[in-house]
Protein backbone atom coordinates (compact mmCIF):
# COMPACT_ATOMS: atom_id res chain seq x y z
CA UNK A 1 0.00 0.00 0.00
CA UNK A 2 2.42 2.18 0.80
CA UNK A 3 4.43 1.70 -2.55
CA UNK A 4 1.34 2.68 -4.34
CA UNK A 5 1.05 5.45 -2.20
CA UNK A 6 4.48 6.58 -3.55
CA UNK A 7 4.03 6.06 -7.13
CA UNK A 8 0.33 8.31 -7.02
CA UNK A 9 2.59 11.16 -4.96
CA UNK A 10 5.33 11.03 -7.73
CA UNK A 11 2.43 10.72 -10.45
CA UNK A 12 0.73 13.89 -9.07
CA UNK A 13 3.97 15.78 -9.27
CA UNK A 14 4.30 15.38 -12.18
CA UNK A 15 1.56 16.59 -13.95
CA UNK A 16 1.25 19.64 -11.15
CA UNK A 17 4.84 20.32 -12.91
CA UNK A 18 3.50 19.97 -16.51
CA UNK A 19 0.53 21.84 -16.14
CA UNK A 20 2.54 25.09 -14.97
CA UNK A 21 4.59 24.88 -17.80
CA UNK A 22 4.21 27.90 -19.86
CA UNK A 23 6.57 28.85 -23.35
CA UNK A 24 8.40 32.39 -22.61
CA UNK A 25 10.44 33.65 -25.65
CA UNK A 26 12.32 36.81 -24.64
CA UNK A 27 13.58 38.79 -27.87
CA UNK A 28 17.22 39.49 -26.76
CA UNK A 29 18.23 40.86 -29.68
CA UNK A 30 16.25 43.49 -30.00
CA UNK A 31 15.96 46.78 -27.61
CA UNK A 32 17.04 50.65 -27.71
CA UNK A 33 20.82 51.30 -28.06
CA UNK A 34 21.30 53.58 -24.47
CA UNK A 35 24.37 55.09 -23.80
CA UNK A 36 26.76 53.90 -21.41
CA UNK A 37 28.49 56.94 -18.86
CA UNK A 38 31.06 56.37 -16.78
CA UNK A 39 32.35 59.77 -14.89
CA UNK A 40 34.06 60.69 -11.93
CA UNK A 41 35.16 64.06 -9.48
CA UNK A 42 37.50 62.70 -6.47
CA UNK A 43 38.51 65.38 -3.81
CA UNK A 44 41.67 67.65 -5.03
CA UNK A 45 41.07 65.97 -8.58
CA UNK A 46 39.18 67.15 -11.88
CA UNK A 47 36.56 65.51 -13.39
CA UNK A 48 36.37 62.82 -16.18
CA UNK A 49 34.13 61.35 -18.64
CA UNK A 50 34.15 58.16 -20.70
CA UNK A 51 30.74 57.78 -23.02
CA UNK A 52 30.05 54.76 -25.33
CA UNK A 53 27.33 53.35 -26.97
CA UNK A 54 26.10 49.94 -25.33
CA UNK A 55 26.10 46.84 -26.93
CA UNK A 56 23.56 43.95 -27.48
CA UNK A 57 23.58 40.76 -25.70
CA UNK A 58 24.71 38.69 -28.11
CA UNK A 59 27.95 40.93 -29.10
CA UNK A 60 31.15 40.46 -28.72
CA UNK A 61 33.32 41.91 -25.78
CA UNK A 62 36.28 43.05 -27.07
CA UNK A 63 38.36 46.49 -26.68
CA UNK A 64 38.23 46.97 -30.53
CA UNK A 65 34.53 46.88 -30.82
CA UNK A 66 33.79 49.88 -28.28
CA UNK A 67 32.14 52.68 -29.68
CA UNK A 68 33.19 56.08 -28.19
CA UNK A 69 30.83 58.34 -28.16
CA UNK A 70 32.60 61.94 -29.91
CA UNK A 71 32.11 65.58 -30.15
CA UNK A 72 29.05 65.41 -27.41
CA UNK A 73 28.84 68.66 -25.28
CA UNK A 74 29.73 67.49 -21.82
CA UNK A 75 29.76 70.31 -18.65
CA UNK A 76 30.25 69.87 -15.14
CA UNK A 77 28.56 72.48 -12.61
CA UNK A 78 29.87 73.09 -9.21
CA UNK A 79 26.06 73.91 -7.55
CA UNK A 80 27.70 74.72 -4.41
CA UNK A 81 29.86 77.09 -5.39
CA UNK A 82 27.99 78.15 -8.77
CA UNK A 83 30.78 77.34 -11.45
CA UNK A 84 30.33 75.71 -14.58
CA UNK A 85 33.31 74.05 -17.13
CA UNK A 86 33.16 72.55 -20.16
CA UNK A 87 35.29 69.53 -20.59
CA UNK A 88 36.49 68.55 -24.51
CA UNK A 89 37.55 65.16 -25.92
CA UNK A 90 40.57 63.30 -26.01
CA UNK A 91 41.52 60.82 -28.03
CA UNK A 92 44.92 58.24 -26.83
CA UNK A 93 46.32 55.23 -28.13
CA UNK A 94 47.49 52.74 -25.86
CA UNK A 95 49.37 49.90 -26.87
CA UNK A 96 48.87 46.01 -25.51
CA UNK A 97 50.65 43.42 -26.19
CA UNK A 98 51.06 43.28 -29.94
CA UNK A 99 47.38 45.44 -30.63
CA UNK A 100 46.61 49.33 -30.25
CA UNK A 101 43.63 50.48 -29.18
CA UNK A 102 41.91 54.23 -29.18
CA UNK A 103 40.18 55.17 -26.45
CA UNK A 104 38.38 58.36 -26.28
CA UNK A 105 37.68 60.40 -22.92
CA UNK A 106 36.27 63.79 -22.04
CA UNK A 107 38.25 66.05 -19.53
CA UNK A 108 39.57 69.62 -18.59
CA UNK A 109 40.91 71.67 -21.09
CA UNK A 110 44.55 71.73 -20.63
CA UNK A 111 45.15 75.24 -22.17
CA UNK A 112 42.90 76.63 -19.32
CA UNK A 113 44.05 77.57 -15.67
CA UNK A 114 40.11 77.88 -14.52
CA UNK A 115 39.45 74.61 -15.80
CA UNK A 116 42.24 73.04 -13.92
CA UNK A 117 41.40 74.53 -10.80
CA UNK A 118 38.23 72.84 -11.06
CA UNK A 119 38.65 70.28 -8.26
CA UNK A 120 36.20 67.99 -6.12
CA UNK A 121 35.52 69.63 -2.74
CA UNK A 122 34.16 67.79 0.51
CA UNK A 123 30.47 68.85 0.71
CA UNK A 124 30.34 70.28 -2.53
CA UNK A 125 27.52 68.87 -5.08
CA UNK A 126 28.47 68.15 -9.21
CA UNK A 127 25.95 68.38 -11.78
CA UNK A 128 27.12 66.36 -15.51
CA UNK A 129 25.30 67.40 -18.32
CA UNK A 130 25.84 65.78 -21.52
CA UNK A 131 24.31 66.57 -24.95
CA UNK A 132 24.72 63.95 -27.65
CA UNK A 133 22.80 63.64 -30.84
CA UNK A 134 20.04 66.03 -29.79
CA UNK A 135 19.36 64.08 -26.73
CA UNK A 136 20.34 65.54 -23.18
CA UNK A 137 21.39 63.39 -19.88
CA UNK A 138 22.19 64.04 -16.55
CA UNK A 139 23.05 63.26 -13.81
CA UNK A 140 24.04 64.61 -9.71
CA UNK A 141 26.42 63.25 -7.15
CA UNK A 142 27.72 65.14 -3.93
CA UNK A 143 31.02 64.06 -2.58
CA UNK A 144 30.52 63.32 1.11
CA UNK A 145 32.62 63.79 4.33
CA UNK A 146 34.31 60.46 5.77
CA UNK A 147 36.24 59.25 9.00
CA UNK A 148 38.16 57.48 7.08
CA UNK A 149 40.03 54.33 8.49
CA UNK A 150 40.94 54.25 11.72
CA UNK A 151 43.89 51.86 11.12
CA UNK A 152 45.05 48.99 9.12
CA UNK A 153 47.41 45.84 9.94
CA UNK A 154 47.84 42.23 8.48
CA UNK A 155 47.53 39.16 10.30
CA UNK A 156 48.88 35.60 8.63
CA UNK A 157 46.31 33.17 7.27
CA UNK A 158 46.24 30.32 9.65
CA UNK A 159 48.11 26.87 8.55
CA UNK A 160 49.87 29.36 5.60
CA UNK A 161 51.47 31.48 8.03
CA UNK A 162 54.44 31.43 5.90
CA UNK A 163 53.21 32.44 2.74
CA UNK A 164 49.98 34.58 2.94
CA UNK A 165 48.01 37.40 5.11
CA UNK A 166 45.00 39.33 5.31
CA UNK A 167 44.26 42.64 5.31
CA UNK A 168 42.72 44.26 8.55
CA UNK A 169 41.43 47.73 9.52
CA UNK A 170 39.74 49.35 11.93
CA UNK A 171 36.73 51.53 11.16
CA UNK A 172 34.34 54.06 13.44
CA UNK A 173 31.18 54.94 11.63
CA UNK A 174 29.37 58.12 12.88
CA UNK A 175 26.62 58.42 14.73
CA UNK A 176 24.68 59.81 11.03
CA UNK A 177 23.13 57.54 9.06
CA UNK A 178 23.40 57.21 5.21
CA UNK A 179 27.13 57.07 5.12
CA UNK A 180 28.75 54.84 2.37
CA UNK A 181 32.01 53.55 0.32
CA UNK A 182 33.88 52.35 -2.23
CA UNK A 183 37.04 49.90 -1.28
CA UNK A 184 39.61 49.32 -4.01
CA UNK A 185 43.46 47.63 -3.08
CA UNK A 186 46.40 47.92 -5.42
CA UNK A 187 49.02 45.22 -4.74
CA UNK A 188 52.35 46.04 -5.71
CA UNK A 189 54.04 42.64 -5.58
CA UNK A 190 57.19 41.65 -3.87
CA UNK A 191 57.83 39.40 -6.18
CA UNK A 192 56.76 40.29 -9.83
CA UNK A 193 54.75 38.10 -12.15
CA UNK A 194 54.00 40.05 -15.14
CA UNK A 195 50.44 41.40 -14.09
CA UNK A 196 49.24 44.99 -14.14
CA UNK A 197 49.17 46.76 -10.90
CA UNK A 198 46.23 49.09 -10.97
CA UNK A 199 43.48 49.44 -8.13
CA UNK A 200 41.04 46.92 -8.38
CA UNK A 201 37.94 45.62 -6.74
CA UNK A 202 37.09 42.16 -4.96
CA UNK A 203 33.97 40.50 -5.20
CA UNK A 204 31.51 43.65 -3.86
CA UNK A 205 33.12 47.01 -3.54
CA UNK A 206 30.50 48.78 -1.84
CA UNK A 207 29.45 48.58 1.32
CA UNK A 208 27.32 51.51 4.00
CA UNK A 209 26.15 51.50 7.75
CA UNK A 210 22.70 50.49 7.73
CA UNK A 211 23.89 47.64 10.34
CA UNK A 212 26.23 49.23 12.04
CA UNK A 213 25.92 53.24 12.01
CA UNK A 214 27.68 54.85 15.10
CA UNK A 215 29.72 51.34 15.77
CA UNK A 216 33.18 50.89 16.05
CA UNK A 217 33.57 47.90 13.31
CA UNK A 218 36.54 45.60 12.92
CA UNK A 219 36.59 44.67 8.84
CA UNK A 220 38.38 42.22 6.71
CA UNK A 221 39.44 43.59 3.60
CA UNK A 222 39.85 41.04 0.62
CA UNK A 223 42.64 42.13 -2.43
CA UNK A 224 40.97 43.80 -5.26
CA UNK A 225 41.41 41.22 -8.66
CA UNK A 226 41.37 41.23 -12.19
CA UNK A 227 38.22 40.33 -13.35
CA UNK A 228 38.94 39.36 -17.06
CA UNK A 229 41.96 36.62 -15.82
CA UNK A 230 41.26 32.97 -15.82
CA UNK A 231 42.14 31.64 -11.97
CA UNK A 232 43.04 27.87 -11.42
CA UNK A 233 41.55 26.55 -8.13
CA UNK A 234 44.58 27.01 -5.92
CA UNK A 235 45.08 30.87 -6.83
CA UNK A 236 41.69 31.25 -6.27
CA UNK A 237 41.18 30.25 -2.59
CA UNK A 238 44.07 33.11 -1.79
CA UNK A 239 43.21 35.17 -4.34
CA UNK A 240 41.95 38.05 -1.54
CA UNK A 241 45.05 37.14 0.37
CA UNK A 242 48.60 39.51 0.22
CA UNK A 243 51.92 37.15 0.00
CA UNK A 244 54.68 38.57 2.09
CA UNK A 245 56.57 41.08 1.23
CA UNK A 246 53.66 42.59 -0.74
CA UNK A 247 53.01 46.64 -0.81
CA UNK A 248 49.22 47.20 -0.45
CA UNK A 249 47.26 50.74 -0.78
CA UNK A 250 43.68 51.02 0.23
CA UNK A 251 41.52 53.66 -1.49
CA UNK A 252 38.75 54.06 0.76
CA UNK A 253 36.28 56.59 -1.15
CA UNK A 254 33.10 57.91 0.79
CA UNK A 255 30.55 58.08 -1.39
CA UNK A 256 26.68 59.27 -1.60
CA UNK A 257 23.48 57.13 -2.16
CA UNK A 258 22.77 57.00 -5.61
CA UNK A 259 26.45 56.25 -6.30
CA UNK A 260 26.50 53.42 -3.47
CA UNK A 261 22.96 51.63 -5.52
CA UNK A 262 24.64 51.53 -8.71
CA UNK A 263 28.18 49.63 -7.74
CA UNK A 264 25.69 47.72 -4.98
CA UNK A 265 23.20 46.53 -7.93
CA UNK A 266 26.10 46.01 -10.73
CA UNK A 267 28.13 43.84 -8.11
CA UNK A 268 25.10 41.48 -7.43
CA UNK A 269 23.93 41.47 -11.20
CA UNK A 270 27.51 40.19 -12.22
CA UNK A 271 27.72 37.69 -9.05
CA UNK A 272 23.90 36.01 -10.15
CA UNK A 273 25.05 35.69 -13.97
CA UNK A 274 24.79 31.84 -14.88
CA UNK A 275 22.94 31.36 -11.05
CA UNK A 276 19.03 30.44 -12.57
CA UNK A 277 17.73 30.83 -8.91
CA UNK A 278 18.88 34.42 -8.70
CA UNK A 279 16.03 37.08 -9.39
CA UNK A 280 16.93 39.41 -12.21
CA UNK A 281 18.42 42.62 -10.87
CA UNK A 282 18.02 46.13 -12.81
CA UNK A 283 21.46 48.04 -12.22
CA UNK A 284 20.54 51.30 -11.02
CA UNK A 285 22.57 54.19 -12.80
CA UNK A 286 22.17 57.53 -11.24
CA UNK A 287 22.71 59.20 -14.82
CA UNK A 288 19.07 59.63 -16.08
CA UNK A 289 17.79 58.42 -19.92
CA UNK A 290 21.51 56.58 -19.77
CA UNK A 291 23.77 53.93 -18.31
CA UNK A 292 26.59 54.17 -15.93
CA UNK A 293 27.62 56.51 -13.42
CA UNK A 294 28.66 59.75 -12.38
CA UNK A 295 30.29 59.20 -9.31
CA UNK A 296 31.54 62.00 -6.65
CA UNK A 297 34.28 60.54 -4.17
CA UNK A 298 36.28 61.47 -1.27
CA UNK A 299 38.87 58.68 -1.48
CA UNK A 300 41.37 58.60 1.29
CA UNK A 301 44.72 55.75 0.79
CA UNK A 302 46.22 54.19 2.96
CA UNK A 303 50.02 51.64 2.42
CA UNK A 304 50.87 48.99 4.24
CA UNK A 305 53.69 46.28 3.36
CA UNK A 306 53.57 43.30 4.94
CA UNK A 307 56.93 41.92 6.77
CA UNK A 308 59.21 38.93 5.00
CA UNK A 309 60.04 36.45 8.03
Amino acid sequence: MLKKLNWLFIALLAFIWVSCEKEIDIDLSSGEKLIVVEGSIETDQQPYVSITNSIGFFDKIDLSNIGYIKGADVQVTDLTAGKTIKLIEYNIDTTIGNQTFSFSIYGPDINDPQALNFKGQIGHTYLLNILSEGKNYTAVAQIPSTTGLDSIWTEPVPGREDTFSVLKALYNDPDTFGNSVRVQTLNRKYVKDGSFETFQTSFNSVYNDDIINGARFPLTLDLGYDKSKQYSNEEFQTIGYLRKGDTVTVKWGAIDRGVFKFWETLAFSAGSVGNPFASPTKIQSNVSGALGVWGAYNSLFYTITDTLK
